[in-house]
Order: C-alpha cells, then sequence, then structure tokens
C-alpha cells in the first residue's frame, strides 16, 4: 500500500492553492469594506428611541461618594423629596464622538504633569457612548405634592414659548469651577447657529435712483444681535419663571446679581445669562491653574489635533427640553412652527415618559 504523500510545511504552495488563498483574502476584505460602509451608512437613531433610556441609575439610597468617583450629592437623599433637572439632551453622532474623544485623548498626557485628572462625560464605566446635556436649571428638589402638577406647567411654559427645534453650534472651550460641587467642569460655549444669509435684492437701475447694493465687506448687512443664544434665553425664562414659583433657586441667577440685574421672566435675559449656556465633556477635582488654562487652549488650537476645526464644525440640534423628576425622564417637543412637516410634535408639547429601574 503507497504510503500518502503529505506535503511539507515549507514546500511551496501549488497554482491551485494560491489562487485558492488569494481569493478568499480578497472575499475577506470584501466583507469587512462593506461592513464598514454598512456602519456608515446606517440612519441615526431618532429622537423616541433615546427616550427609552436613561442616563444614569441610583445603585444606593444613601450618599456614597465610592460609587460615584468620589463626587458628593448635591441635593442629598431624602424620603419625600425628589431631586429634578430640567436639561437638553445632545446625543452625538459617531464622528463627533470620535473628535471630542481624540480631543480628550490629547488633553490627558499634557494636563498630567500638572496634576490634573480628567473624568470623561463622554462614556460610562463600560465604555459606552453616553448623551451630554446643556442645563436649563439648578439641580432643584420637589416634594411629592409639588412634582405632578409641575411637569404640567412646564409643558404648558415650554409651549407658551413659542420657540421651535433650532440647532447650537460650539464657539470655544473653557473651565468653568462649581463652588457647590467642589469640581472643575471643561466645557463647550454654544451659541444659536446662524441662519444663513439672504441676499439682499438689487433694486432696478434707473436714472432717478442711486443703487444701494451692499459693500463687499458686509454682503448680507443683517442687524446686530448681542443676545448669542435668543432660543435658550427664552427657554431659560420659562424654566427659571417655574421654578422660582416652586421656591426653587433659578439658574444663573448669580451671573445676573453680579452684573446688577435681576433674572428676567422675559424672552430676554441679561447678557450674562445668553453666555452662559455649555457642555460639559470632562470634569476634574483639580482647580483649573493659568498654567491648565493655557495648556489646554494650545492642544485645542493645536494643528496636530486639527481639534479646533472638527468641534466648532459640529451641529447641536434641540428639538425638546427634557425634565428628570427623581427617577423619570419625560421629554417635551417643541412646538413645530408653520403647516409644512407638522406632524405628532407639531401641536407642541408632546411628551413621552420613562421610569428608570431603581
Amino acid at each position: 500500500m503507497a504510503l500518502v504523500d503529505y506535503s511539507s510545511s515549507d514546500s511551496e504552495p501549488t497554482v491551485d492553492e494560491a489562487v485558492s488563498t488569494t481569493t478568499a483574502t480578497k472575499r475577506r476584505k470584501t466583507s469587512h469594506q462593506d461592513e464598514k460602509a454598512g456602519e456608515a451608512a446606517m440612519p441615526l437613531l431618532p429622537t423616541s428611541f433615546h427616550d427609552l433610556y436613561a442616563s444614569t441609575v441610583r445603585r444606593s439610597t444613601s450618599d456614597d461618594p465610592a460609587l460615584h468617583q468620589g463626587r458628593k450629592r448635591v441635593n442629598p437623599h431624602k424620603a419625600g423629596n425628589w431631586p429634578s433637572h430640567l436639561y437638553i439632551e445632545w446625543h452625538p453622532t459617531p464622528p463627533q464622538h470620535t473628535s471630542l474623544t481624540n480631543l480628550l485623548t490629547s488633553l490627558e498626557p499634557a494636563l498630567k504633569p500638572l496634576s490634573m485628572d480628567l473624568y470623561s462625560f463622554l462614556t460610562s464605566d463600560l465604555g459606552a457612548p453616553q448623551p451630554l446635556h446643556i442645563s436649563l436649571s439648578r439641580p432643584i428638589v420637589l416634594s411629592t405634592t409639588q412634582k405632578d402638577a409641575f411637569l404640567p406647567q412646564l409643558t404648558e411654559r415650554i409651549s407658551s414659548s413659542r420657540v421651535g427645534p433650532f440647532d447650537l453650534v460650539p464657539r470655544g472651550l473653557e473651565w468653568h469651577r462649581t463652588p457647590e460641587s467642589s469640581r472643575s467642569f471643561l466645557v463647550l460655549k454654544v451659541a444659536s447657529c446662524p441662519a444663513p444669509p439672504t441676499p439682499t435684492p438689487t433694486p432696478t437701475p434707473s436714472s432717478n435712483s442711486t443703487s444701494t447694493s451692499p459693500s463687499p465687506s458686509s454682503p448680507y448687512p443683517r442687524p446686530p444681535n448681542p443676545n448669542p443664544n435668543p432660543e435658550l434665553s427664552a427657554l431659560l425664562a420659562q424654566c427659571n419663571a417655574l421654578v422660582k414659583s416652586y421656591s426653587q433657586p433659578p439658574l444663573y441667577a448669580f451671573q445676573d446679581d453680579e452684573h446688577n440685574t435681576s433674572t428676567s421672566t422675559s424672552t430676554n435675559e441679561s447678557s450674562s445669562s445668553s453666555d452662559a449656556f455649555h457642555i460639559s465633556i470632562a470634569w476634574s477635582f483639580a482647580e483649573p491653574t493659568a498654567a491648565v488654562k493655557q495648556r489646554t487652549e494650545a492642544v485645542f488650537s493645536s494643528p496636530d489635533t486639527r481639534a479646533r476645526d472638527e468641534i466648532l464644525a459640529v451641529r447641536v440640534p434641540v428639538t425638546g427640553v427634557k425634565a428628570k423628576i427623581g427617577n423619570v425622564v419625560t421629554r417635551v417637543a417643541l412646538p413645530v412652527r408653520g403647516k409644512r412637516g407638522r406632524g405628532r410634535e407639531g401641536r407642541g408639547g408632546l411628551i413621552s415618559t420613562i421610569h428608570v429601574a431603581m
């Protein structure tokens, strides 16, 4: 009986084997490229999907800083009290999340020698992407008898604000220190996205009229707006008026006091308040010294990281306000203006509620 002829591992492959191996490699490469293309082509999740989940889950009824990286609750838990917060939620797209992550990755080694340890808001303890937010209230506390009436009143105020969906743009990176929490926050300052300019119609030339075409330096003259956040200011005014009616402190009132102006309930807040809106992306217990601020700006502006250009190109869509009362999160949609595009949210005040697991 003839022995079976096994080829040596060092022997050259046959032509058929080489062709088979090359084909398999190409198939694997093509399959991987198709998967990546499929991921890039996948549509973004609708807002209603994010409303099904909350960002935090209570792990203890007592204030245990060990469960929160050493942080302490601003309002310690008490039976019958409902810690509450009004805010706008933002889910960065994968490219936006990557740009923010790359910025923090570049900042960490730059700030480490200055004893500044960064803790990111971008991901959870398990590495999953987390939503970010823009506050429209301080951490407030409602009693059991107050909480049921609070939400309908908030819904009515959001509807009466006449603020429809709008976009925000980042306009800078800053450090902000909060005395009540003894933490420093790395924040993106935001402003309303300017509407595309409308060209001024060129008048018909005539012998009795003088041309009024805009100058080359200002082709689309627009009146200056001292408030960079008219929509957020209008929503803040409504939220502040509501929480004050419940004997709760309004947001950014300390800035108005410093400028000898009271927090207004109209749609025009003081300039200090309108300039204070921000998105926190990281935090630290250390104080932001002048050296920390200089190093942060150097990394942010560095052409090597390209962080500034990528982040300032971000658009943050705002379509509703969220209210977290205890462990229940409710979204109040902004009213959509006009008939075109009017759907279930077009009437304004549409709410969706989720209960967070204990």
